[in-house]
């Protein structure tokens, strides 16, 4: 199944530049504060996948041209700069797919997989969720208002719109509403088929909307049971109309589309309650928000679970996009359907935002007493950069985004501290066990193990410069005790150049690849004879690949066999070698006959595989 890797924005909303924002495939809460670029994330997805619903690409790249009057793009932005919305795809076997929408590129209708994740999506945020509760007294909850342009584009119906004009047809809701509800331009006559294929195309939609509300009332009725609410709805549907007849007359008629009204009753089948007094027509004044908004979210539930029905639910992407959706709930309220959402939708991807700090909190200790895993905590700001405002993303968990932040405000010291701890935690997990541990198996002290990452960098042909730098700051930034005469300007240029270093650094991959144990080997011949290496590895040994270069694997000891034509075993032989330097030795005193690239001809003893294919990067 097809998971978001990667959503790039440039230009968009909020974002200045090109900024991304890693998912890995995994769920994300997002906590952004208000002005932070937060919704503009909600709605550049939003964006993104309601393109696909689009037969008209302008309509899309409208949003990215400088000087169209609807353009989404970022006021600071040059009239030249390109802007867009780009979503990295990836699925079970890692293999990616680029999605992209802009002024002058729109593929996301190519293929069926931006198709399917309509299909199997759900975009909904706070101010859509609370329509429900903006009804005055009189009133009664009419759901239709909402639903156009806000959700009627993510419902297909079970027929093809006819049009009286012969355009390009579609199931879609909010096309075929937008065809009928400015009537006939101009309006033709009644006895003509054109007026006779109108009509009909309006009754049609009429029948689509009622099965469709009636085909998901039992599954909200079933999610309100879940949100343990009293009670449950039915909807009392109006039928929109075309060219009636205008009110006290037989002859005259209004050449207008009136437009349907679904209405939200609300239900009690409670003993205490008269029978007579059981239906609430205008729930909003009787229920408060809690029950209002279970209600809205139990809609939304169902046209997911609607959507999903009739499609094959294999590897139709599926994702579940929340923007502050509980902010008028109270605690346990909040908890209820944390609970129903962590359980119910466990098969998609879950990208859940907020602006409540205290929510952020609540959710990430909901996710980790559900034991589930595969969630990234981001934390998102504003920023100025060359004053420029602009967000500032990072990993809750992350020392060096939480120093990035302490920094920006100010707070020198605590941004200090931070990268002294995000050093440590990134020494530990760059070094193999044999550079950072001591003879009983104690942790080195820092210092000593950013000494052990330059020599280890050497011993990998890896470029020891930043690890030098990184080095240089323990002197100063990184020692606690030389924190009493620092001059501001000067300690604050020192933690933005140590947390530059320390981003380079992240950049530098680095994997477990092979492990302490497995066998690998590979053959060569001088041309008289064959010399088979059978190579026992007896470190781990890890994948490194610095920016814009070619992967490396890291130096380890081995036991190696070297067996000639058919003859037995020759002597075991150990060697502390780079496999790569070790194969092009040996290469170079053979016939030449085999690949001269060791990722080509060194196989895994065990599966046969060749180490090109073995590694991630």
């Amino acid at each position: 199944m097809n998971k978001i890797k990667q959503i790039k924005l440039k230009n968009f909303k909020f974002f200045y530049g090109e900024v991304s924002i890693d998912l890995e495939r995994s769920n994300a809460l997002i906590f952004g504060e208000n002005g932070s670029g937060k919704s503009s994330l909600y709605w550049a997805l939003y964006t993104f996948l309601q393109s696909v619903l689009k037969t008209d690409n302008a309509k899309i790249q409208k949003y990215f041209v400088h000087n169209h009057p609807e353009n989404l793009r970022n006021r600071f932005a040059d009239d030249a700069h390109e802007s867009y919305i780009k979503l990295v795809f990836e699925d079970d076997h890692k293999s990616t797919t680029d999605k992209q929408i802009s002024n002058t590129t729109v593929n996301t209708k190519t293929g069926t997989l931006i198709k399917q994740a309509i299909q199997g999506s759900e975009l909904i945020n706070y101010k859509l969720l609370s329509k429900i509760h903006d009804f005055k007294n009189p009133d009664e909850i009419n759901l239709f208002p909402i639903l156009d342009k806000d959700i009627l584009p993510f419902i297909n119906f079970r027929e093809i719109l006819v049009r009286h004009d012969g355009a390009v047809t579609t199931a879609n809701a909010q096309e075929w509403w937008d065809y009928i509800k400015n009537g006939m331009q101009p309006r033709g006559k009644m006895h003509e088929q054109p007026y006779k294929t109108f009509i009909h195309a309006v009754n049609k939609f009429n029948e689509e909307l009622q099965f469709y509300f009636e085909s998901i009332v039992e599954s909200i009725n079933e999610y309100l049971k879940k949100f343990k609410q009293p009670f449950t709805i039915s909807f009392d549907i109006r039928a929109c109309s075309y060219d009636a007849f205008m009110e006290g007359s037989s002859t005259k008629r209004n050449h207008i589309t009136i437009a349907p009204q679904i209405f939200v009753h609300v239900n009690f089948n409670h003993s205490s309650i008269p029978a007579d007094k059981q239906k609430i027509t205008r729930p909003h004044t009787f229920l408060n928000e809690a029950k209002l908004t279970a209600i809205a979210l139990s809609i939304r539930f169902a046209m997911l679970d609607q959507k999903l029905s009739g499609v094959v639910a294999g590897d139709t992407p599926k994702f579940l996009i929340l923007d502050d959706v509980l902010i008028s709930l109270d605690m346990s309220n909040r908890e209820i359907v944390l609970d129903i959402i962590l359980k119910e939708f466990i098969d998609y991807q879950l990208i859940i935002l907020t602006h409540d700090r205290n929510f952020f909190e609540l959710l990430r200790h909901r996710i980790k007493r559900f034991g589930q895993e595969n969630w990234k905590y981001i934390e998102m700001y504003e920023c100025e950069k060359d004053g420029i405002p602009q967000p500032l993303i990072f990993e809750s968990e992350s020392y060096i985004g939480q120093a990035e932040w302490y920094l920006k405000n100010g707070k020198f010291e605590i941004a200090g501290n931070l990268l002294r701890k995000e050093a440590e935690n990134f020494v530990k997990q760059f070094l193999p066990d044999n550079f950072k541990l001591g003879e009983y198996g104690q942790l080195k002290p820092l210092a000593i193990m950013l000494s052990e990452a330059i020599r280890y960098s050497k011993q990998n042909n890896l470029n020891t410069k930043l690890f030098e730098d990184l080095n240089g700051h323990t002197k100063f930034l990184l020692n606690y005790s030389s924190h009493d005469s620092f001059d501001v300007p000067l300690f604050r240029a020192e933690i933005d150049n140590c947390l530059k270093t320390l981003k380079k650094l992240r950049e530098i991959k680095n994997e477990q690849f092979l492990k302490k144990g497995e066998q690998v080997e590979f053959e060569l011949s001088d041309g008289a004879d064959t010399y088979k290496f059978e190579i026992i590895l007896e470190d781990d040994f890890r994948l490194l690949q610095e920016p814009g270069k070619d992967s490396v694997i890291s130096k380890g000891m081995v036991n190696y066999w070297v067996t000639k034509n058919t003859d037995p075993k020759g002597e075991l032989q150990h060697k502390q070698e780079l496999l790569k330097k070790m194969y092009e030795h040996c290469y170079a005193s053979s016939d030449k006959t085999k690949n001269a690239d060791f990722w080509e001809e060194i196989i895994l003893s065990e599966t046969g595989e060749q180490l090109k294919n073995h590694r991630k990067f």
